[in-house]
């Protein structure tokens, strides 16, 4: 009898440029892969952009990051079921940016100026992945073919079978708030002048309500997290046009994103730009 099953390998790549050599980076991001005491895999992916109108907007970002890090590291030991597993994550990602925010304002105080960051952790457990996010960084979920529309059970579901970017986070800033509640187009939110100012973030306001969402996943899918001064230099049409180009040219995880640090390199930035990008390939293991 043939006991062989497939199982997934995770692969990830990233970059981050800064607008200047003289400039510090404000953007941190960081992942984990581990296993639970049942040998099933799980991985974390955070990315975090450290306010810049804020003093010491790098040891923010920092800050979030590795607490987020250090939280997964010491919860893994204790859990032994994916089922379990994510939903102690569900619940304690949730208290986490409460402490990371609480943390950051006592460090303000102690500082005396404020400082801030926004904050994206995008856990995979099994097939299901889970999102906890703050700011106005993103999550994008590319998906090479779209078969069906997933169950509606409160999963993050893509009405649009021909969108195969998908923006799984929202964005926390004036202009989105604008187009929420109808009283500018999307167009006029952009060109605003207070456009980026944010309405949430990590470390400035004593009360955050993170956002959050889960769903299912499949080998087909890739996932994007990267700060705006990355997503702000491209149009969503323009990131699917780039990746499906790249993806029907049969190129790697590694060759996509490289591709991208060039085309960011490229283009004239005002802050740094930061990328990190998830996919998984099936391995049979006896």
């Amino acid at each position: 009898m043939n006991n062989a099953k497939l199982s997934n390998v995770i692969q990830m790549e990233k970059f981050s440029l800064t607008p200047s050599l003289e400039k510090s980076n404000q953007d941190a991001f960081g992942y984990s892969s581990n296993r639970l005491s049942s040998e099933q895999e799980v991985h974390l992916a955070v990315i975090a952009d450290g306010m810049g109108g804020h003093s010491l907007g790098d040891v923010a970002s920092r800050f979030a990051v590795d607490y987020v890090l250090k939280w997964w590291r010491s919860t893994i030991w204790m859990n032994e079921e994916p089922a379990s597993f994510l939903s102690t994550c569900k619940e304690q990602l949730i208290t986490l940016f409460h402490e990371i925010n609480d943390r950051l304002i006592e460090i303000s105080r102690l500082e005396q100026t404020e400082i801030g960051t926004t904050l994206s952790v995008l856990l995979f457990i099994e097939n299901q992945y889970f999102i906890c996010h703050i700011g106005d960084s993103r999550i994008y979920r590319y998906r090479e073919n779209i078969i069906e529309l997933e169950e509606s059970n409160g999963d993050t579901i893509d009405l649009n079978k021909e969108k195969v970017f998908l923006q799984l986070t929202v964005d926390h800033s004036f202009a989105s708030m604008q187009v929420e509640e109808g009283l500018m187009t999307v167009e006029e939110a952009e060109s605003h002048n207070k456009a980026h100012y944010l309405t949430q973030c990590m470390g400035v306001k004593g009360e955050v309500e993170p956002y959050t969402a889960s769903g299912t996943f499949t080998v087909s899918d890739s996932f994007l997290l990267c700060t705006d001064g990355f997503h702000t230099l491209f149009t969503n049409n323009e990131l699917n046009k780039e990746w499906t180009a790249q993806i029907e040219k049969k190129q790697s995880l590694q060759a996509i994103i490289s591709h991208f640090y060039a085309l960011t390199k490229a283009k004239k930035r005002t802050d740094d730009a930061s990328v990190l990008a998830v996919n998984f390939n099936q391995r049979t293991e006896e």
